[in-house]
Formats: C-alpha cells, sequence, structure tokens
C-alpha cells in the first residue's frame, strides 16, 4: 500500500521533492475547507498541515492518519486531544522560521516608529511637507518590552539589543535571569512590563491561559506613546477593546500580523484606524522559512513512515 500524503496548501517545491524522493505519494485537495477535507483525509497517512484546521470530525475520519507535521510553530489549528485519542503523532518546526518572524517584528517597529505608511501616503499625494509635521521617534535607548521569551522572542531581543541599542525587558513565566543574557531584565510583573515599555511585542502561543492576555485593562496600563506589536496569534489581543484605546489616541499605535478571525473581514472597525499596520499573517512567509519549514515538515514525515522518531514531535501518540 502506497504512503499517501495529504498537503492542502501550498508549501516550498523542495518539500515535496523530498517526499516523493522517500517513497511518498503526495494528495492534493481542490481546496482546504472541512468539507472537502473529509472527503480526502481518510485514505492519507500523513498530512503536511498549514493554517487550515483539523477538527475533531476530521480526525476521527482519518482511519490511516499516523502523523500531522505542521508547517509552522503555531498547533491551535489541530486538536490536540483528538489527535492523541486517535494515535496520531503531531510535529512542528519550531525554529525553522524564526528569522523571519524575528525580521518582520523589526520592520513593523521600524515602520511604526517612523509613521512609514502615513509619510508614503502624503508623499504620493503630493504633500512634502508631511516632513515637518509628522516626527518619528528613534528606538535606541527605548524599552522593548516582550511577552513570551521563546526561541522567537530571544532572537528579537538580540537584534534589537545589539543592532538597535533598545533595553530589554521580558514577561515569562517560565524564564528567570538566569537563563538569559546579561543585558536582558527579566520581571515577574506583566503589569510592570506593560507599563514601563515603550514597544511590545507579543510572542506566546494561543492557548485557553493567554486568550485576550492583552485585554482593556492590560491596554489601559500601557505609556501613551506606546506602540504594540501582535506577530503571535490573533486571539491574544482583545481586537475590539485595542481598535478602542487606538481611536481615543491612548496609546501612539499598534501593528497585526495576525487577527482573531482569519482572514479577517474588509470591513474590519482596526481597518479604519490610521495609526495600525496590518500584514497578512506573513511573519513565515520569506523564500528561506517556507524552504525550511516544508523540508523540517517533510523529514519528520518520513521519519514516521520508516517507524523513526520525529525531530519534532509536540505529541507523541502511540495506537493501541
Amino acid at each position: 500500500m502506497s504512503f499517501n500524503v495529504l498537503i492542502p496548501q501550498k508549501i516550498a517545491k523542495e518539500g515535496i521533492k523530498y517526499l516523493e524522493r522517500n517513497g511518498a505519494t503526495i494528495v492534493v485537495p481542490p481546496s482546504h475547507d472541512e468539507e472537502t477535507l473529509i472527503h480526502y483525509i481518510q485514505d492519507v497517512d500523513a498530512i503536511l498541515a498549514r493554517t487550515e484546521t483539523y477538527s475533531r470530525k476530521l480526525i476521527e475520519q482519518a482511519n490511516r492518519l499516523k502523523v500531522i507535521a505542521r508547517h509552522g510553530i503555531g498547533v491551535d489549528n489541530i486538536d490536540l486531544q483528538a489527535a492523541s485519542d486517535h494515535g496520531v503523532i503531531v510535529t512542528n518546526t519550531p525554529s525553522a522560521n524564526i528569522n523571519a518572524v524575528a525580521e518582520l517584528v523589526l520592520t513593523l517597529m521600524l515602520s511604526g516608529t517612523r509613521n512609514l505608511l502615513q509619510v508614503d501616503r502624503g508623499v504620493r499625494s503630493g504633500d512634502f511637507e508631511i516632513r515637518n509635521r509628522l516626527f518619528g521617534y528613534e528606538l535606541k535607548g527605548k524599552t522593548l518590552g516582550i511577552i513570551g521569551f521563546g526561541n522567537i522572542g530571544r532572537l528579537i531581543a538580540e537584534k534589537s539589543h545589539l543592532g538597535l541599542g533598545m533595553d530589554i525587558v521580558v514577561y515569562d513565566p517560565y524564564v528567570t535571569g538566569a537563563d538569559v543574557a546579561s543585558y536582558i531584565k527579566v520581571t515577574e510583573s506583566l503589569e510592570d512590563l506593560l507599563s514601563t515599555a515603550d514597544v511590545i511585542t507579543l510572542h506566546v502561543p494561543y492557548t485557553k491561559s493567554t486568550h485576550h492576555l492583552i485585554d482593556r485593562d492590560a491596554l489601559k496600563l500601557m505609556k501613551s506613546d506606546a506602540m504594540l506589536i501582535n506577530a503571535a496569534r490573533g486571539g491574544v489581543v482583545d481586537e475590539q477593546a485595542l481598535e478602542e484605546i487606538l481611536r481615543n489616541r491612548e496609546i501612539r499605535g499598534a501593528c497585526l500580523d495576525v487577527f482573531q478571525v482569519e482572514p479577517p473581514s474588509k470591513d474590519h472597525p482596526l481597518f479604519r484606524l490610521d495609526n495600525v499596520i496590518v500584514t497578512p499573517h506573513l511573519g513565515a512567509q520569506t523564500h528561506e522559512a517556507f524552504q525550511a519549514m516544508a523540508l523540517n515538515a517533510a523529514e519528520d514525515i518520513i521519519a514516521v513512515k520508516n517507524g523513526v522518531s520525529p525531530k519534532h514531535p509536540v505529541l507523541h501518540a502511540v495506537k493501541s
């Protein structure tokens, strides 16, 4: 029997070639909605998953499924309990896209602090004098608050301190001062970070405990000239509260690469504001990261095919 790998969304060709060289048959459905996937998932041994949702309903239809390899870090789109119940291994690619995401955060931070979108629009409309009205501010000597200090947070801290001369403060319940470089201050108080940082960037997974971690109360603790960046998961921020805070100019601005519902509606209230920069969940969308994520996920699929432990398991599962 062939070893079938379902690939519902586009991945780098290097990942597909690796799978095929190692004896896998690629299955590409016409779309990745649940109704379509339910017809394909029954006859596959592995899934190379991107952002499509794998609910219990889907997983229960997958009689042959051995592994779901996530093309990326977050696995909140996979019902892990259902996977465990059905003996399905889940893997991810924890280091493949960290530089891409870190560079996007720096791009957003620099663009926001220099009002890049507003001045671009001004110059295009003939308003060259906007240069004398809309001043930005420098990041050197400012405080960057990082909430969640995994691989991405650590790389952002390094780039921001060594490259931009920023002070770094970190909040992460699982990190102590002994775990970090000497230039990093670790605080045990989220409130302390929110009230002192000039730029705050979020790097926590989306779980029940982080749902709306940044709510109205948290936003009101921020400095009036502070900026919020979210390149983690949309549900970590209460978007309704953020829109109200930004509309009332209670903080300087926000840069969002993720939304609670993706894709967001075209009339999303945040899109009406000029102190918001939005991007379409493209933190990992570089040629280098895309190739690395495809290869890493493909390698773990072939490891499972060959009866070898995958390199990056999120969930170990053995069929009873």
